[in-house]
């Protein structure tokens, strides 16, 4: 009998180890390494907003969204954020188990040129794009609405990359983000378009989050947490501390602290009264006239158009890929 009784404690022991191990699991959450201080830095440099999150939170550096999303798939990440039209279209398009439960900003960035340019000298010259983001999706829509698609010779540079060659006449300009726009206008450059006109135009560079979809089926709380969270974020970065928000947040991701509250107050964050409206996630049960859905179901068509996407999802498969419940209990006041 005794045997027996230690028998079942071990048991218990064990088991009781073996969940707690699994609940310690760290969750690995992407950040963006191109030092804007967005909703992920906030969260991180708020203890508040931090505690929300069950569990212990591992942030990880990430310079592209399709590389995020291939990790994504080997377990590397449990949520990314900031990811851009082709790379979530991509993903639906190959089949990868994803949800994008959170809109998150529309991208702050805009085409720069030389100084001595206008658009309409751009024919024959060469640009920096950041192939395959939403920007990239972007200009080329505006290049397309402009006459000017084929006509011009567009590189793929990472943000960096791209300051540095226009900064030694390797290009003459080029679409980028913040805060690569102002070190571009800084070094001789002109601001002409940005891609929320661009957008204007049918073509939005948009940014959300992304939940692996198992990780969703197994903790969905710490998803819940994390929208709850994203939504906190905002109200502090639009508040009347949002300043000292963004200095704060500007150590996080290695930006100077004025700088990022420059970055950070112009950065066009998504509304959360339009999360669940067609200018965002989409009402309940009308996800496909939503904005985002839009974006990628255009993004595919675009996507295939230059060969990079032999079958681009459809509006179904989009659709089914969005899962705007964690947005609709937040914003019902779901939040702890």
């Amino acid at each position: 009998m005794r045997s027996i009784t230690v028998l079942l404690a071990t048991a218990f022991a064990g088991a009781a180890f073996a969940a707690t191990a699994v609940q310690a699991e760290p969750i690995n959450i992407s950040t963006w390494a191109h030092g804007a201080p967005l909703q992920e830095a906030v969260i991180a440099t708020q203890p508040d907003l931090l505690k929300k999150i069950p569990g212990e939170v591992k942030w990880l550096p990430i310079s592209s969204g399709p590389a995020a999303l291939a990790g994504m798939k080997g377990g590397a990440y449990n949520i990314v954020n900031g990811v851009g039209n082709p790379p979530v279209t991509t993903a639906i398009a190959n089949g990868l188990d994803i949800k994008v439960v959170w809109a998150q900003f529309y991208d702050n960035a805009g085409l720069v040129l030389d100084a001595s340019l206008s658009p309409e000298q751009m024919a024959g010259k060469t640009f920096g794009t950041l192939q395959g983001s939403s920007e990239d999706f972007a200009f080329n829509g505006w290049l397309e609405a402009k006459g000017l698609a084929g006509k011009v010779r567009l590189v793929g540079l990472e943000r960096q990359a791209m300051v540095a060659a226009f900064k030694t006449k390797a290009i003459s300009g080029g679409v980028n983000s913040e805060p690569g726009v102002g070190q571009m206008i800084a070094d001789g450059g002109k601001l002409v378009a940005t891609t929320r006109e661009m957008g204007a135009l049918g073509y939005p560079a948009l940014d959300v989050v992304v939940v692996d979809g198992d990780f969703a089926k197994k903790r969905p709380d710490v998803v819940q947490a994390y929208v709850c969270a994203q939504y906190a974020a905002y109200k502090l970065m639009t508040g009347s501390t949002k300043d000292e928000v963004f200095r704060k947040a500007a150590a996080f991701v290695g930006a100077d602290p004025e700088q990022a509250v420059k970055v950070g107050t112009s950065w066009p964050i998504w509304k959360p009264e339009d999360e669940l409206t067609e200018r965002g996630l989409g009402a309940p049960g009308k996800i496909a006239e939503g904005e985002v859905a839009k974006a990628y179901f255009r993004t595919g068509a675009w996507l295939k158009k230059a060969g990079r996407l032999e079958n681009p999802p459809s509006m179904e498969a989009i659709v089914s890929h969005i899962d705007p419940t964690y947005a609709q209990k937040a914003l019902a006041g779901g939040c702890n």
